[in-house]
């Protein structure tokens, strides 16, 4: 597995929490969760752009990278990419069966029931990767009182050239 990080541009949100923009380039999804549990896990709430082609990706593959996201705090998901759709259906997907199965769970326990905090997610199919950059750094905070730890995670899988794109358009993203 190869795996690169870097900090790209740092900021602040709109509620004061300090913002880092990170990007961690991966050969495949696999190695992605792996980056989840290395750079988010810890941390809590934060936002994934995910960028990668998923068309040949499994959907077991793509699921299993939603749940560590979510697992993880994630409160917004964007995916860029071909097939980037289904990546973003898929993740939709996760998110209601997760919240389907912590109500079932309160109703057989015969406690309230209590919603899931809503997480916001994109496709950016018919948009340049800048754009869907800019879209993440200015936009990706949580809709709910959700915890926020100012992460905003940029992963490439297998995109090597697009990653050249991300580094060149963070250092052209304004500070927050």
């Amino acid at each position: 597995m190869t795996m690169t990080a870097q900090q790209l541009i740092t900021g602040t949100t709109r509620t004061g929490v300090p913002i880092d923009l990170a990007l961690a380039e991966v050969d495949d999804l696999p190695a992605a969760v792996e980056v989840l549990h290395r750079l988010a896990a810890s941390r809590g709430g934060f936002g994934l752009l995910l960028a990668c082609d998923a068309s040949g990706q499994p959907r077991e593959d793509i699921s299993t990278l939603s749940s560590a996201a979510l697992s993880a705090g994630m409160h917004w998901f964007a995916s860029w990419g071909p097939d980037c759709e289904r990546v973003h259906d898929i993740v939709d997907g996760d998110f209601e069966d997760r919240s389907y199965d912590q109500q079932d769970r309160a109703l057989a326990a015969g406690q309230p029931v209590v919603d899931l905090p809503l997480i916001m997610t994109f496709w950016h199919d018919d948009e340049p990767l800048t754009e869907a950059l800019h879209t993440f750094w200015w936009h990706a905070h949580p809709v709910d009182e959700q915890d926020d730890s100012g992460l905003r995670l940029v992963i490439m899988v297998s995109m090597p050239q697009a990653a050249n794109e991300v580094r060149a358009a963070a250092r052209d993203l304004p500070a927050r």
